[in-house]
């Protein structure tokens, strides 16, 4: 699975109908689908892809045999799967992984009417903790580097305006600066795009 890919599920927001939406609620803690749910986004954000039903039955109940596996395939056929939480992704005939269709959700409510089936929105929108959101660590190394940058042009800033720094010195390193800075910029820009809104946001 491409990054751009799980770069779209992090972006996009899921609509869920409310018998959907309660299995992210902190209600269904103790619930099985609760724990499968986090179980995939936990597997996922740290191997940056789907993950297998050995993983989540390890994760979700502490054991991996065929019966706790069973238990787990069943879950998500009935449940999430249903629901559209979770994909189902099959490389092989013994190959099958799982992941997250969103990282972000928003709970609706359907309304029938004369003019046919419409939705609205229901309170905020859920977001997993970002801790489990599948981003790399490339990512978080450019937006240290952009704060990195911020910060030094502001003290070559106040350096300068202390009289610290001569004019050719401070033009000189404000123009490397302005330059990396607007280089991570770019670089954020185009393959992170939408990104660093939501997570520094």
């Amino acid at each position: 699975m491409s990054e751009e890919d799980l770069f779209g599920r992090i972006l996009k927001v899921k609509n869920l109908k409310e018998n959907c939406f309660k299995y992210l609620e902190d209600g269904s803690k103790d619930l099985l689908t609760h724990k499968i749910l986090f179980a995939i986004a936990d597997l996922s954000s740290e191997k940056m892809g789907p993950v297998k039903l050995s993983e989540i039955a390890k994760i979700a109940t502490g054991e991996n045999d065929k019966s706790k596996q069973d238990l787990i395939r069943l879950t998500l056929e009935k449940s999430l799967l249903k629901c559209g939480l979770v994909e189902k992704l099959k490389y092989a005939a013994n190959d099958v992984r799982y992941i997250l269709t969103a990282y972000r959700f928003q709970k609706i409510k359907e309304i029938d009417s004369f003019r046919g089936e419409s939705s609205e929105p229901i309170g905020e929108i859920f977001e997993l903790p970002k801790l489990n959101w599948p981003i790399p660590d490339e990512f978080y190394l450019l937006l240290a580097k952009k704060t990195g940058c911020e910060k030094t042009l502001k003290k070559i800033n106040s350096d300068f305006d202390d009289e610290k720094i001569p004019r050719g010195k401070y033009e000189s390193l404000i123009s490397d600066y302005t330059k990396n800075l607007n280089q991570i910029q770019s670089k954020l820009d185009s393959k992170y795009s939408g990104l660093e809104e939501l997570v520094v946001g």
